[in-house]
């Protein structure tokens, strides 16, 4: 995890900032998937505020500010709420796998369409050579992945007659 601090106070000392770390630091134990953490302090008048921005793997963004006249209580009030937007947000993930449910859709035709199963991973982006090999070990007939060169999403497929085809989408 990433920890971005900005002090928009004077400050002369390290104190804060390693009082900042410790504190923000346990909230990975609530959601370990944090990929970056930004801490904003600042100092309006006799009020001290305190925003936490944690940025998820699945591009999530959650914020938590508190203020107060002191801002160690703002820090901690903040890391509070930010623990608890975690945890609901983990126990929101988990309740989402554990359903299982098929989920059902409308299609154009009004039809009732169902999907049975939903898959949700990440990848980092490889190469078109690498997703020919990953397709033949897993066995599937499809993979969409991100291509290496341009970051953009693809699907490589395995066609009837033994070759590949790949899909690119077009802006």
């Amino acid at each position: 995890m990433e920890l971005h601090i900005v002090e928009r106070y004077p400050s002369g000392t390290d104190a804060m900032r390693q009082y900042v770390e410790k504190k923000v630091g346990v909230l990975s134990r609530y959601f370990d998937r944090i990929t970056r953490m930004d801490v904003v302090l600042e100092t309006e008048g006799p009020a001290q505020r305190v925003q936490i921005t944690a940025r998820l793997v699945n591009r999530k963004v959650l914020k938590a500010v508190a203020e107060s006249n002191d801002m160690l209580t703002s820090l901690d009030e903040a890391v509070d709420k930010m623990q608890r937007q975690l945890v609901q947000f983990k126990e929101k993930l988990r309740v989402v796998r554990k359903a299982g449910e098929a989920q059902v859709a409308t299609s154009a035709a009004g039809k009732r369409v169902e999907v049975e199963e939903v898959e949700d991973y990440l990848r980092k982006p490889i190469s078109v050579e690498e997703a020919v090999a990953e397709l033949e070990a897993s066995g599937r007939d499809f993979l969409v992945f991100f291509e290496a060169e341009t970051e953009e999403p693809a699907v490589l497929y395995k066609k009837k007659g033994g070759g590949y085809g790949l899909i690119r989408p077009r802006r």
